[in-house]
């Protein structure tokens, strides 16, 4: 067992996590979705511990004082699954399966891996022109601050939320979109070099965007691709 000061908020956890293609979930995550208070869940996996390899972090609690959790592989999960019980188990279990499946679906869609490169690609050309264009006019370099709130506004045209986006959340659509995002930024910053003014209209670029580009469904049970 491996012990890691990987801190985190409660806040701030996703029912599954992904770390390249390894996805996990964590006794934090397992103790709401089964109804089961944190420190029984903890019980339960120290039980096991010699059977399947969990790996510990810590965590900051509500109070601010740190404490332990278990980080799980999706095998790990499975296996711990039917000895956690609690009240709300059965819907605990469909919840994080059926969580597990849409993720690893998103990872293993064909061409994603291609599509994260071009958008991973279009963060340096943005940045490149928002320098350019600050120094043109006069003003003081871009700093750290400026190019993140570069990425989020971009973010915040395709979420509607001013924040980080997990590119394990991304499916191929919406990582195209993205891209495009950014690209259609770099240009508007050529006219707007304040983002607050780019709102707008990449909010317009985002909904032509959406009806030159609808999502492909699939006949007969509405999943989109």
């Amino acid at each position: 067992m491996s012990k890691q000061a990987a801190k985190s908020k409660v806040q701030e956890l996703r029912m599954v996590e992904a770390h390249g293609q390894k996805l996990t979930t964590n006794s934090l995550v397992i103790a709401e979705q089964f109804g089961v208070p944190h420190h029984r869940v903890l019980k339960k996996l120290d039980k096991l511990i010699s059977k399947v390899k969990f790996d510990s972090r810590d965590y900051i609690d509500s109070r601010g004082k740190t404490q332990r959790m278990y980080e799980l592989g999706e095998r790990d999960f499975l296996i711990a699954m039917p000895f956690i019980g609690g009240k709300k188990s059965q819907d605990g279990q469909i919840a994080l399966v059926d969580e597990f499946l849409r993720i690893n679906k998103i990872l293993s869609e064909p061409g994603r891996k291609s599509e994260l490169q071009y958008k991973r690609n279009t963060l340096k050309p943005m940045t490149d022109m928002l320098k350019f264009v600050r120094e043109t006019i006069g003003k003081s370099a871009p700093n750290v601050r400026h190019y993140g709130n570069e990425s989020l506004l971009c973010n915040r045209a395709l979420t509607g939320k001013w924040e980080s986006i997990d590119e394990s959340t991304l499916d191929i659509y919406d990582t195209r979109l993205l891209a495009a995002i950014r690209n259609h930024n770099t240009l508007l910053i050529t006219r707007f070099p304040a983002n607050k003014e780019r709102k707008e209209p990449l909010d317009k670029f985002v909904a032509e965007y959406r009806i030159k580009h609808p999502r492909l469904m699939l006949v007969g049970n509405g999943e989109s691709l």
